[in-house]
């Protein structure tokens, strides 16, 4: 296999991440305003009152993600200092906390600022009570100490960023040692490389890793508690990704 640093794409220039950023900011726009199109929202609304729909509206993968995940019943059912990267607009951690129910949380996204104006969604709802707290900085620059958080979320976030090196270190550094680390990725190999050119949504996903790119950040200090590499055909894209690392671990 060529050396991955040849064929995957682990740093992008500011510029080309910018553009990235466009790209997912109108992408997730259009989305919700195609949702709201016809009243839709208020039928959403009247829907949920009879829970015939759940209360938030909106799924990026993340039900599939929590399959993946053994639907995290492996996490303790509460935790003090909660965060996940890359949240997105509709995040992971509401599903999370079915099982666990962390004291603080922090959303963090450098989109944030625009995913909290999206009505009916779970980062809406948790910002206008108080519920969370909103970090709008880039992965590379996450500002808080070592080992704050007891949970940390990070899934299908790599693809978006500047520095997957960067990011990484700063993900794997704010996990309190015993806390929880949750990491999803697609990956990429060079057959998926050569399709992806024609891809529409290459633009808002510069980054490309494969599984061995992981392997110096997450098979030591870590105590396993899910490890697997998901074949092609199990993944969520198989046109795109010859495999979808699912990882979960305890901070050693």
């Amino acid at each position: 296999m060529t050396p991955t640093n040849k064929i995957l794409s682990e740093r992008v220039s500011e510029e080309r991440w910018q553009a990235a950023q466009k790209w997912e900011e109108k992408h997730w726009i259009n989305a919700q305003r195609a949702r709201a199109r016809l009243g839709k929202n208020y039928i959403w609304r009247l829907l949920a009152l009879f829970k015939v729909v759940p209360r938030h509206r909106g799924d990026d993968w993340n039900q599939w993600w929590k399959a993946q995940f053994m639907n995290y019943q492996f996490l303790p059912p509460s935790a003090d200092n909660a965060l996940e990267v890359g949240c997105g607009p509709y995040t992971n951690i509401r599903l999370i906390l079915d099982h666990c129910q962390p004291k603080h949380m922090v959303l963090s996204d450098p989109l944030i600022r625009t995913y909290v104006t999206f009505r009916l969604t779970f980062v809406r709802e948790m910002y206008a009570r108080a519920a969370c707290m909103l970090d709008d900085h880039p992965l590379e620059e996450l500002p808080f100490a070592d080992g704050f958080f007891d949970l940390v979320i990070m899934i299908n976030v790599l693809d978006h960023v500047r520095d997957a090196h960067a990011c990484m270190r700063n993900l794997l550094r704010v996990v309190k040692p015993g806390g929880h680390l949750i990491v999803g990725q697609d990956l990429c190999n060079e057959a998926d490389l050569a399709a992806l050119h024609a891809d529409p949504g290459l633009v808002g996903h510069p980054i490309k890793l494969d599984r061995e790119w992981f392997d110096p950040y997450l098979k030591s200090g870590w105590e396993p508690i899910i490890d697997k590499t998901l074949p092609r055909e199990q993944g969520r894209e198989p046109q795109n990704h010859y495999a979808t690392l699912v990882f979960a671990g305890r901070k050693l």
